[in-house]
């Protein structure tokens, strides 16, 4: 295969709703030999228009072909694979995207590797709108990293119930020759598979060879109602394929997996096809099982638009029942009970709205002092208790002014019109605030619209930014003002009829500090004209730029403010007495072209002529560089220096060649920039004069004139920052309009950073001590904050920045290393960057709405009870009677607050939630260890132990034993002695564990009332006795003590088995129930109606310290119970005990019980009452768990 192998593009088109988004994405590939193919499906001209005007003069070969007849899905895709010619084929369905790197990112692996037959990446999910939506089981991960898996081994792990844990077809790469082997026989004429054709085909090739998982983000789903997987055709479809699919896997071909669920796979750089490869093993259905776990806990893991994940979002934004019961006691802790008063502005017509308004204050969990409502002249007013009326006059500020003066039922007023909606709560957030930080005058909060007869168009705002509220009044119209301080200000300035609440925020801020305006980060008010309707209000845009020019006339700031037409926003250009001389720092690197073209930019498009240029050498540069330098030496110019310095990387360059500098500013700015408009350093240079900015950053383009950063969110893409704003081009207005306002940030990017050198210098420059590659220029900003300095970004200063230099190419473990360094310093202001907001996404920029799980919600910025972040290792046994049990108890119960997470939390979010608590359970993989080290390095919270097995020496026939590390004990100890406490289920378990740990609380298994209490199960239902196991893959060993046993009275009774039954037992068991979910189980096993159930157990240390959990769960069917003589069933319980194990000793108890059912059934109805009296979850026994858990 050549190294870059002509790829097809191939799309089988019928929907042209989304095909022209689908065809850019083909057409906007980064791979230089690539062909795009369309055959189209549909009746109409759409799709071939688009393919004209798209096409035409494309730099890719565009080939459009239009079927005779109509086709359907997979023969359309067979004549697409037809008119393909290249080695390697891309399906791509006409409502999916590719990102631009995805063509030349797979088909590098499948030329660099022959043996792999298809490459998947990752892969978002969009709405119909182009909607962000959340993750879920159609786009989980396949692997934890970047990997390379056994075909057979996969096949394998899916053969059962064949899920697709692949994706669609759109994200997968394929050799077009193996593909003509196997799809016109799936295909078969139309006759054949449809529905699952994407998994059928992966199966026949994954037969011959392996996949490859690259776990960068490549392509894009659409999901919505009308995609072809939605037809009722299709969904049909899907029930019988799913059966031919259970065929197919059902017939293996290959090597066995290494054990039933395991698959065999390597990290794809260690991948060495031409050794004998020392694969790794990865439990994939424990893998997607955790994945799906954390999906059903997910906010809007079914949301097929915004709409229905808003309103599911907002649904989950209430309080718990523990939360509730406590918030009488959290109200009276407060230190004063603020009263506050909504006032509410009616106009004509207003009657309804206002109903609205006044019933949803009536409903608040913190009652509102009293109700102001100014009406206009004939208005038909509404009685209700508390509300008071006055006549509306003009804007009603006057009125008001007069009110606040003489009253004394407010210490606060919050700002509404006829319409507006608060949440159930909003009122207590607000208070909480109010209560508990004296120096707050001002609040807002963000807002969304009441349209349509749902919320929607939610408005997320980031806590007060000084430059944002100079361009535009962001903090919108629900405003809360403290009584006091408003009337210290003399009230509100009735010279402005719409914006004279702005006015007084500015008032407060020039009289106070930017300190006391707070931003509550909490959906708290459904307004009835959104922020969109009031930003275009005339009244409000004849007032803005007014408002503006008054707060800056009142501090003594000399500028020009000018109003954009048709909004509130307004620009603000400050003026100087003189202009301050600024020096251009540029490392030379090692890209001639790239330096000349900087350094030529620089020259011929900088108007502002008070600047030296300094280009800095470190003597590594390539020979044509030094040439270019030695050159620029002998102009012998004093505007243009070349700088020779001994330092290494860009930071350190920087900083020496600094002290060469004569400007009064520093101009920090890559190689890899090119200017192209005059005024760029004046825009900047206007805002770095001011006294109160330090640092000034412009709008960083590429050569397409897409927005490359023009500012820094803290923690956004995963890491340390990140800009809000990728792929936006320079026109577009962005989220808010902030993409073409002047604003704070927390960061700049040092490609283009303007400082001034007595600060540069005040700060020692960048951190060269600290940070090795990266974020040099988030800790400068940070430090300069630090002191009181504003970082400024305008997007009036473009400049280009091109591909290349030291950010392309960072060392993955320096970079981390560096990583953690800021997070030691400065982890409170990278989880929450006040230019952000707490409710959008972290993980991808362009101001997506965060979902979250559905629980956990806490709006609080003090705690009435301790916050605790469980994380169970699994869903199922272990993980629900040691954890999530517990937990939702406790919680119930008002204990504690906090959440269940079945997916580890970054630091970020970690440091954002602030557990006081955190549950770690079974944690004793390599992994977890370096993860726990992290999290007791970054977080203060209690880290509590979880174990419930001896997991140090398994028995050898323990299918869970699998794969465990050899130094299992080392590691087990390196997890608990990271941990506050130890928490097991049984004094035997503490003691094995006693070395590790000096803090190690016992508390029993239980079982949960919910689930269990009330089950009936009948007797004597066949004509033998029923005798019966039910348990898992981990109890093999203990199943063979029962070999002979179940041989033996095959002939006397129905032996019926659940969870797992050994092969060789089959032939004898009259009945196998596989496993079931968890929340089935309990109902499953009381109908099993067994009239005797075993418990056998092997005599080993492991078991000896496992808890008594099964003797409980058959005890709450009434089963009477044989069990082994074991420490684990020890005790009280009513149960028949075999003291050896031994064959014959287990036929004995067992024929006894045959022998008198009656005195059987009176030891089982025994069981049960001593389960349900002591062995229940009830509140009585949470102080076990809380004496655990909790500090003492």
């Amino acid at each position: 295969m050549s190294e870059q192998p002509l790829v097809s593009i191939a799309i089988p088109a019928f929907n042209a709703d989304f095909f022209q988004a689908t065809l850019v994405s083909a057409l906007g590939q980064d791979y230089p030999n690539l062909e795009v193919v369309i055959c189209d499906d549909s009746a109409g001209a759409e799709i071939e228009a688009i393919c004209q005007a798209l096409g035409n003069g494309a730099a890719v070969p565009v080939r459009y072909t239009r079927n005779p007849v109509r086709l359907g899905f997979a023969r359309n895709l067979q004549a697409c694979l037809e008119q393909a010619n290249g080695e390697l084929v891309k399906f791509l369905c006409d409502d999916d995207l590719l990102l631009d790197s995805c063509i030349s990112r797979q088909a590098q692996v499948l030329t660099q590797w022959p043996q792999l037959s298809m490459v998947i990446g990752q892969r978002l999910l969009w709405s119909a709108d182009d909607i962000l939506l959340p993750s879920r089981a159609l786009n989980s991960v396949i692997a934890p990293q970047s990997a390379v898996l056994v075909g057979t081994d996969l096949l394998a792990s899916i053969a059962e119930n064949v899920p697709n844990l692949f994706g669609g077809i759109s994200h997968v790469l394929f050799r077009r020759a193996q593909v003509l082997e196997y799809l016109p026989q799936l295909v078969q004429g139309g006759q054949g598979f449809a529905a699952r054709l994407d998994l059928a085909l992966y199966a026949c090739l994954l037969r011959r060879g392996h996949l490859a998982s690259l776990e960068r983000i490549l392509s894009v789903e659409r999901i919505h109602p009308g995609r072809l997987s939605h037809h009722s055709s299709m969904t049909e479809a899907y029930k019988h394929e799913t059966e031919w699919l259970q065929q197919m896997l059902a017939a293996r071909t290959g090597e066995s997996a290494p054990a039933n669920g395991w698959v065999r796979y390597l990290p794809l750089e260690a991948y060495d096809p031409g050794a004998d490869p020392a694969w790794e093993e990865l439990d994939i259905r424990r893998f997607h099982a955790g994945q799906v776990a954390n999906f059903s806990q997910q906010v809007g893991s079914n949301a097929l638009s915004f709409t229905e994940l808003y309103a599911e979002w907002l649904a989950c934004r209430n309080l718990s029942d523990g939360q509730l019961r406590l918030l009488p006691k959290r109200v009276e802790q407060w230190p004063v009970q603020p009263a506050i008063v909504p006032v509410v502005t009616c106009r004509e017509g207003d009657e309804s709205a206002l109903r609205a308004t006044l019933d949803c204050l009536a409903a608040q969990s913190y009652a509102a002092s009293q109700v102001l409502v100014l009406v206009p002249d004939g208005f038909d007013r509404v009685d209700a208790p508390g509300v008071q009326y006055l006549a509306l006059s003009g804007s009603g500020y006057a009125q008001l002014n007069r009110w606040l003066a003489g009253t004394r039922v407010a210490d606060w007023v919050l700002l509404l019109r006829a319409g507006d909606r608060l949440r159930p709560h909003a009122l207590v957030v607000m208070a909480e605030r109010m209560a508990l930080r004296d120096e707050s005058m001002c609040l807002y909060a963000d807002e969304d619209t009441f349209g349509a007869l749902a919320p929607g168009n939610p408005v997320f705002k980031p806590d007060f930014n000084l430059d944002l509220m100079r361009s535009v009044p962001y903090v919108g119209r629900t405003l809360a003002f403290k009584r006091a301080a408003l009337l210290a200000l003399e009230g509100f300035d009735t010279r402005f009829e719409s914006l004279a609440p702005q006015d007084l925020l500015w008032r407060m801020v020039e009289a106070h500090g930017l300190h006391v305006v707070e931003h509550v980060a909490q959906m708290l008010v459904h307004c009835q004209s959104g922020y969109a309707e009031w930003m275009s209000e005339p009244a409000g845009q004849a007032e803005a730029a007014r408002v503006v020019e008054d707060h800056l006339r009142r501090i003594g700031v000399d500028a020009l403010v000018e109003s954009t037409a048709g909004s509130l926003v307004t620009r603000v250009t400050y003026r100087h007495e003189q202009q301050a001389s600024v020096s251009v720092l540029i490392p030379a690197g090692a890209n001639l072209n790239a330096l000349r073209r900087c350094v030529e930019s620089l020259f011929q498009y900088t108007e502002y002529s008070h600047f030296e240029a300094l280009v800095i050498a470190n003597g590594d540069e390539p020979q044509a560089v030094a040439e270019w330098l030695a050159a620029m030496r002998g102009l012998g110019s004093d505007q243009l220096r070349v700088i020779d310095v001994q330092a290494q990387g860009r930071a350190a360059m920087l900083n020496q060649a600094s002290r060469h500098a004569q400007g009064e500013y520093l101009l920090l700015l890559a190689p890899e920039c090119a200017l192209f408009e005059p005024r760029w350093l004046s825009t900047l240079m206007s805002q770095a004069q001011r006294p109160e900015v330090g640092l000034v950053g412009p709008a960083l383009c590429g050569s397409n004139g897409e927005l490359v950063s023009s500012g820094l969110v803290l923690g956004l893409g995963g890491g340390t920052a990140g800009s809000p704003f990728p792929g936006r081009f320079l026109s577009a207005e962005g989220y808010m309009g902030r993409q073409q306002l002047v604003q704070n940030w927390s960061a700049l990017s040092l490609d283009c950073l303007l400082i001034r050198r007595a600060l540069f210098e005040e700060l020692d420059g960048l951190d060269t001590s600290a940070f090795q590659v990266a974020l040099f220029d988030v800790d400068l900003c940070l430090r300069a904050r630090e002191k009181g300095f504003l970082s400024v970004g305008t997007p009036f200063a473009r400049v280009m920045r091109l591909p290349g230099g030291e950010a392309a190419e960072l060392a993955d473990e320096l970079a981390k290393a560096d990583r953690d360094i800021a997070y030691d310093r400065w982890l409170s202001r990278i989880a929450r960057d006040p230019a952000y907001n707490d409710n959008l996404s972290l993980k991808f920029a362009n101001f997506n709405l965060e979902p979250g799980l559905r629980s956990g919600w806490d709006p609080f910025i003090a705690r009435a009870m301790p916050s605790v972040l469980a994380l169970p290792i699994n869903t199922t046994a272990v993980g629900h009677y040691r954890v999530i049990q517990p937990f939702t108890e406790l919680e119930r119960a008002g204990w504690i607050q906090g959440r269940v997470n079945h997916v580890s939390p970054g630091i970020i979010e970690l440091e954002r939630e602030k557990p006081d608590v955190m549950i770690l359970q079974c944690r004793y993989m390599p992994g977890n260890i370096r993860e726990m080290a992290q999290f007791k390095r970054f977080s203060h919270a209690r880290m509590i132990y979880e174990l419930d097995d001896y997991i140090i020496d398994p028995p050898k026939k323990n299918d869970h034993a699998r794969n465990l590390p050899g130094n299992l004990a080392e590691l087990v100890a390196q997890g608990i002695g990271q941990c506050d406490r130890l928490v097991c289920s049984t004094e035997p378990l503490a003691d094995a564990l006693s070395s590790m740990h000096q803090d190690i609380r016992v508390v029993p298994n239980m079982l949960s009332a919910p689930l269990w209490a009330g089950l009936s199960s009948q007797r004597q239902t066949s004509i033998r006795p029923r005798v019966g196991w039910a348990g898992g893959t981990s109890h093999r060993g203990d199943l063979e003590l029962l070999q002979d046993v179940v041989k033996a009275l095959a002939n006397e009774v129905d032996w019926v088995f659940f969870g797992m039954c050994p092969e060789p037992l089959r032939p004898y068991v009259k009945e196998f129930h596989k496993a079931v979910q968890l929340a089935d189980y309990p109902r499953k096993l009381a109908s099993l109606n067994l009239d005797l159930a075993l418990a056998p157990l092997e005599q080993n240390l492991f078991n000896d310290c496992k808890s008594n959990l099964r003797l409980l769960e058959y005890g709450a069917c009434g089963f009477p119970v044989v069990c082994s003589d074991t420490k684990a069933y020890a005790g009280y319980l009513p149960c028949t005990r075999v003291k050896d194990n031994t064959t014959e000793q287990w036929l004995d108890a067992i024929r006894m019980h045959l022998a008198d059912p009656q005195a059987s059934y009176r030891q089982g109805d025994a069981l049960r009452a001593e389960v349900l009296r002591d062995y229940m979850l009830m509140p009585h026994h949470l102080q076990h768990w809380a004496n655990a858990w909790l500090a003492d």
